[in-house]
């Protein structure tokens, strides 16, 4: 088996079919799997999909969250490689063929991401990110690369060409081919995470045991954005934050203690603002969702 594609799915099963019609196209001559694990309840996704013999359907929870979703169909996969992918993404033709092309071509690298192209056209920046640091999260509150700070810290988002491949150190769990061996080596997702961080966490570890990461924009998939979190948003707040603090605990540890205090209590201070924002806004009946993060 050449790749195991595998779907969390929450709550969208009109996307997560149209996700599932366009894969037959998108691998391209591979021999593939699919397994999508359904962590909605009452919307209509197992029914529909439960009649189908071209996936396996796994049954998740409301509190199962991404990755052990993911790690559970993973521990039933045969691929060589496991792609992620968002139910919310719509991948083009032959695009799955070209990340495992690239891929199978250069045994170092354990982490390959698409060029996801947003709905107005753009790049969707988690594509090609670095690794988060106190000083590129600093950049991206004063503003980014235009600011005063972003002249002399790290960008989170790599700066090149769109058509570039380039190296990078982590791309968008959206849509992540991961080489199976890498995935085993590092025990999966770690369970911390509920949604948000357990791709870039997934990426470091992947890194620290010796594979590397690489954009590859041959490969275009659309990526709708943020529709499954949209139907939690208080939650989707929380456990944004909670992911830069379980991320921040695994990995910050050789920063000085000052700055882990003052990361940390960062950290709680905006999460706090944030989901208390949140909350006003769902009271209020104000359809408005805040910007994540890219």
């Amino acid at each position: 088996m050449d790749v195991s594609i595998v779907i969390v799915t929450y709550n969208v099963p009109d996307l997560v079919t149209r996700c599932l019609a366009m894969i037959p196209a998108a691998v391209c001559g591979l021999t593939w799997q699919v397994f999508v694990v359904d962590n909605g309840a009452g919307d209509g996704t197992w029914d529909r999909l439960g009649p189908r013999t071209d996936i396996r359907l796994l049954r998740g929870s409301r509190e199962l969250g991404f990755g052990r979703g993911n790690n559970l169909a993973a521990s039933n996969a045969s691929g060589r490689w496991l792609l992620f992918l968002n139910p919310d993404t719509e991948p083009e033709p032959g695009s799955v063929r070209r990340l495992v092309d690239r891929a199978d071509s250069d045994p170092g690298v354990g982490v390959l991401g698409p060029r996801l192209v947003l709905p107005d056209g753009s790049l969707d920046p988690a594509a090609r990110r670095g690794f988060p640091t106190p000083a590129s999260a600093a950049m991206r509150l004063l503003r980014g690369p235009g600011s005063f700070a972003g002249r002399f810290t790290p960008s989170y988002n790599v700066q090149c060409s769109e058509d570039h491949e380039v190296t990078v150190d982590a791309v968008s769990g959206a849509c992540m081919l991961v080489r199976t061996e890498a995935f085993t080596c590092v025990n999966g997702f770690d369970p911390q995470f509920f949604t948000y961080g357990e791709d870039l966490d997934l990426a470091y570890r992947v890194k620290q045991a010796g594979w590397g990461a690489l954009f590859v924009p041959s490969a275009v998939v659309h990526h709708l954005k943020r529709r499954s979190t949209r139907k939690r948003p208080i939650r989707a707040r929380f456990e944004f934050y909670r992911a830069m603090w379980l991320y921040y605990r695994k990995h910050g540890h050789h920063d000085a203690r000052w700055l882990q205090a003052l990361v940390r209590l960062s950290i709680l201070v905006l999460g706090a603002a944030a989901v208390v924002r949140q909350a006003v806004l769902r009271v209020m009946d104000v359809p408005v969702m805040p910007k994540a993060t890219g």
